[in-house]
């Protein structure tokens, strides 16, 4: 099932889907061999790419200018880079490598917010959960040191992030934590948080940001809408299963993907009528971490 591990063997196409789907060998970290699926608009996979590390590919984003893929392993302490013709840029650049970066998101000056997903004090769990930003040539341009919540293991920092349309404002989560905080990346200060879920368990996972920039957060078996008040606007049901823990709002705004962590399922719902037009089991349990439309040059 793998792929070359310098290239995929068949290039992105328009409506293609980059897949984080590790291979877990070992159940007690829940890691194993890190590797990226590429899927056709029928869901099907077309191709398979081994980065050639043991962790775990926490989060994916494609950089809008170039349409190069960014795979980001906090546990391998790498980001895999795969271009717009499906071939692996050699080496990290300098895209601080030996940190845990976990979560990426591009701004609209070009460059790039990442979050160091781990912040724990013992391997391989070490970490000092900041917000890391890039330039636009993928230069280190500053460091955030944001609160966060660790998770309900106490080793977790920034492992899901959004940055709203002002460009400025970022909302972001330790999972299994309670807590969407928000960071003002201009100013360099701490908000308020924007929700805490009080409710049973009290666990939050992945979040997106909607077009009108409520944002979503996933909560194991539901997604709930909050708006910039804090308020829960909306709740969208998703298949049976309690492991749904990554979001991804589609490039055309119409529409998120949601991912069961537990099962390895993709379902795709409709923002506006909560409609669920799309679904896929990739059975590959404990290893589907994240998604993103690929781009083409």
């Amino acid at each position: 099932m793998f792929g070359d591990p310098l290239s995929l063997p068949v290039k992105p196409q328009a409506g293609d889907l980059w897949v984080a789907a590790t291979m877990v060998t070992d159940d007690k970290l829940k890691l194993g061999l890190s590797r990226i699926l590429l899927l056709g608009p029928d869901l099907q996979i077309k191709a398979a790419l081994h980065t050639g590390d043991f962790g775990m590919v926490s989060g994916l984003a494609v950089n809008p200018r170039t349409g190069e893929l960014n795979a980001l392993d906090p546990f391998a302490r790498n980001v895999t880079r795969i271009d717009a013709e499906g071939l692996r840029v050699p080496g990290q650049a300098s895209l601080l490598p030996g940190r845990g970066l976990g979560s990426m998101v591009f701004l609209p000056d070009g460059g790039a917010l990442a979050g160091e997903h781990l912040s724990g004090q013992a391997p391989p769990f070490t970490g000092e959960g900041r917000l890391v930003r890039f330039d636009a040539d993928g230069r280190v341009a500053r460091f955030y040191r944001p609160e966060y919540h660790g998770g309900v293991m106490g080793f977790l920092g920034v492992t899901h992030l959004t940055v709203l349309s002002d460009g400025k404002t970022v909302a972001y989560v330790s999972e299994t934590g309670n807590t969407v905080f928000r960071y003002d990346i201009e100013a360099d200060a701490q908000l308020p948080p924007l929700y805490v879920r009080a409710d049973p368990p009290g666990m939050v996972f992945g979040i997106a940001a909607t077009p009108n920039d409520d944002v979503l957060v996933s909560c194991g078996n539901q997604v709930r809408r909050v708006d910039q008040d804090g308020s829960v606007v909306r709740t969208y049901d998703v298949p049976e299963g309690r492991g749904w823990s990554f979001l991804r709002v589609t490039d055309d705004g119409a529409h998120f993907w949601a991912g069961d962590f537990f099962s390895g399922q993709l379902a795709k719902i409709a923002l506006d009528s909560g409609e669920l037009v799309a679904s896929v089991k990739l059975d590959i349990p404990f290893g589907v971490t994240s998604i993103v439309e690929a781009k083409v040059a």
